[in-house]
């Protein structure tokens, strides 16, 4: 017999979908790597989501660790996707190139602040650190973007 999804989890994915791609296009800098990511999230954590307090917050959290994740498995192996330079306008594709030249926690607390738009405290919580290094991590990071985008 086939398995119900709980109750909310239509609804949160149509209504969470399209902000978690978003996190995940701009970690990983390509479309079919978000897509993977997201969707391996909802399904890790499909039976969860009714137990959760906030479950944005958590899912939100759990695309960042997955893009992480591949952002790692993908350093391994060195392949390199070229699917995004055809598909996205000449800036993105600049904007894609330089964040991927971060390190992958100066990349997630740059994506979570200015493409998420939430605060130091929350991106903490999410890579596991104090608001402190999280400020630390974007200031670096901005260094580094203005030098590769010149």
């Amino acid at each position: 017999m086939k398995r119900q999804p709980p109750v909310g989890m239509e609804e949160t994915y149509r209504s969470l979908f399209a902000p978690l791609m978003r996190v995940a296009l701009l970690m990983t800098g390509s479309n079919t790597a978000a897509e993977d990511a997201v969707h391996d999230v909802f399904v890790r954590c499909a039976d969860r989501l009714d137990d959760l307090d906030h479950p944005p917050t958590y899912l939100r959290a759990a695309v960042v660790n997955e893009c992480r994740a591949q952002h790692r498995r993908r350093q391994r192996a060195r392949r390199l996707d070229a699917a995004p330079a055809a598909q996205l306008p000449e800036e993105l594709v600049e904007t894609l190139d330089a964040l991927d030249r971060l390190t992958p926690r100066r990349r997630a607390a740059v994506v979570l602040r200015y493409f998420v738009d939430i605060h130091d405290d929350e991106i903490a919580q999410i890579l596991g650190c104090r608001p402190a290094t999280v400020r630390s991590l974007i200031r670096r990071a901005l260094t580094d973007l203005r030098e590769a985008l010149q």
